[in-house]
């Protein structure tokens, strides 16, 4: 969700009552401990909800000491390690998803997050692999030592990035026996509702964890829990993310962060390329010019 979970995204979905806590995007901790002034900054968009934050590094004592910064913050109800992320910049650079090739690393990781955040819920969030699924138990007996709080996995390899998986519920359901006891939350192509019941039967994870499909359907996660109840899901409508697009907006213009890319790639994700509201918002030059647009 990086570069789509900015303060504007935030504060709509919270004036709306769209979600009850936040995962933040990474935070790369790379070049030294972060100042507590400025983890505050990269906080600011989520308040008031509580957030777990997620770190993103290949040097554990300064991750380490940036978690126990980031613990000490008013909100901050977890630390959430990064294995997963697939730029091809960060790979290279042996972060993210790159932490795959060294699951020791991982362990040693999350033990040194644990002694530094003690009473801060500690997770991870990993792939089936780098290359191959072939990779999921090496992957999985690191996370077990590692013992977190819960795993969050995602169903592809780092080189799969976002390309279609057929199998990917096999691998999730596969994940779950090797990690017995550890609350695991799967990851992959959640857009519906019913993508999620589907992967909550299939592979008897015990959460789901929706990224793209939320910038898709805002209302996602409430539809998600609306079904676990059993209650009616309402069927969403043009006019209702037309609304979100429009309270969007406003919202970044308010606050002097919009960006015409940013409201596109939303844009993109509800109504997909092809669509009229796309079109209209891609030859709109401007906040303004993009609320006459969505009329």
């Amino acid at each position: 969700m990086e570069g789509i979970t900015a303060g504007s995204f935030c504060a709509v979905m919270n004036r709306l009552d769209l979600v009850s806590a936040w995962v933040t995007p990474f935070i790369r901790v790379s070049e030294g401990i972060r100042r507590p002034a400025r983890l505050r900054v990269r906080l600011r968009a989520f308040s008031p909800l509580p957030v777990v934050v997620q770190v993103m590094g290949t040097d554990i004592p300064m991750l380490a000491a940036t978690a126990a910064r980031l613990a000490a913050e008013p909100g901050v109800i977890g630390i959430d390690l990064n294995c997963a992320c697939p730029s091809p910049i960060v790979v290279a650079n042996g972060a993210g998803g790159g932490r795959l090739r060294q699951p020791r690393w991982i362990r040693d990781a999350l033990l040194a997050l644990r002694q530094a955040c003690p009473t801060t819920g500690i997770s991870v969030k990993v792939r089936v692999g780098i290359a191959s699924e072939k990779e999921l138990p090496g992957i999985c007996e690191a996370v077990r030592e590692g013992q977190p709080d819960f795993v969050m996995l995602h169903y592809r390899t780092v080189e799969e990035r976002y390309q279609a998986v057929p199998d990917g519920l096999r691998r999730l359901a596969r994940a779950r026996e090797l990690l017995p006891g550890l609350p695991l939350f799967g990851s992959g192509d959640l857009y519906t509702v019913e993508a999620a019941a589907r992967m909550y039967a299939v592979a008897a994870v015990d959460g789901v964890t929706p990224a793209r499909g939320l910038v898709a359907n805002p209302w996602l996660l409430r539809d998600i829990e609306a079904a676990c109840r059993g209650d009616d899901v309402p069927v969403r409508t043009e006019v209702e993310l037309r609304e979100f697009l429009r309270r969007l907006i406003a919202e970044a213009e308010r606050s002097g962060t919009w960006r015409a890319g940013f409201v596109l790639d939303v844009a993109r994700h509800q109504f997909g390329r092809e669509h009229p509201v796309f079109d209209r918002l891609l030859g709109a030059d401007s906040a303004a010019a993009m609320l006459t647009a969505l009329a």
